[in-house]
């Protein structure tokens, strides 16, 4: 729910390359799932057209691979393979910030691939405009497709997450135990993870089996601290929103089947 403009815009830009949107601009903090939205498109590219010239680089590498171009005199086979793609996605743009040679050479890769209308996918920690020591020409360029934002996800996104990672695992997880974690992690979703498997670690390694305490135990001086308390209306919304009820439906004195196993 968190992201659905970015997954639709992701999802179109997949099934018709530089006919839906083009360039698409992907911005977001860091650990919001920038690099792996890209990296799904780039696989369902593939998988649908598999001689597709695809490449997905992130923007430092750019820089360095043009860097080692010029010094060696191959600059022209530089040019040759990036403006010879079809689909060209570049991850974390933000860094090529005041690189004004770099910036340069990616104006006129950009201007090639745009004009032999070539799908182009970008991502940032930020927005165009908020990219500071990006040329005038290059952030007007970004500007003129799409550009979607990557949201912290909500409470109930993150529940979600802990719960499908957990069952990849072969452990149940309730969700007494995926709240606390949950509330306890903003936004980066790899730290979200990275607690869970902690979590799923020690108990295996102790012999212990997972519960409210021991996650209290295990996880307390890695939460976010200021995040960590879990309120009663926290949990009615988490509940509400699973059941697809109302939080009015579960103060109600509704007594059928559907209200009581969520109250």
């Amino acid at each position: 729910p968190s992201n659905q403009f970015a997954h639709a815009a992701s999802l179109a830009v997949a099934e018709a390359p530089s006919r839906s949107y083009n360039p698409l601009f992907l911005y977001g903090g860091v650990g919001l799932g920038k690099t792996h939205l890209m990296h799904a498109i780039g696989q369902y590219l593939l998988d649908q057209s598999p001689n597709l010239k695809l490449t997905y680089i992130s923007s430092e590498r750019f820089m360095n691979e043009m860097i080692n171009a010029v010094r060696y005199d191959r600059i022209l086979e530089f040019r040759e393979r990036y403006r010879s793609m079809d689909v060209l996605l570049v991850d974390d743009i933000q860094f090529l910030a005041g690189k004004e040679g770099t910036q340069t050479e990616f104006f006129h890769t950009f201007n090639s691939l745009h004009d032999a209308q070539k799908q182009i996918v970008i991502s940032s920690d930020c927005p165009p405009h908020e990219i500071p020591a990006l040329e005038e020409r290059l952030r007007s360029r970004f500007e003129w497709g799409l550009i979607a934002d990557i949201q912290p996800p909500d409470l109930e996104t993150k529940v979600a997450i802990l719960k499908k990672k957990a069952g990849a695992e072969g452990v149940p997880l309730a969700n007494d135990v995926a709240l606390y974690i949950a509330g306890g992690i903003k936004s980066n979703i790899r730290e979200l993870e990275g607690l869970l498997i902690r979590l799923i670690a020690y108990a295996s390694l102790t012999g212990s089996e997972i519960s409210l305490s021991l996650a209290k135990e295990v996880l307390k001086d890695l939460l976010d601290r200021d995040n960590q308390t879990i309120t009663i209306e926290m949990v009615q919304k988490f509940v509400a929103n699973h059941y697809k009820l109302k939080i009015a439906d579960l103060k109600s004195r509704n007594n059928s089947r559907t209200v009581t196993l969520p109250r």
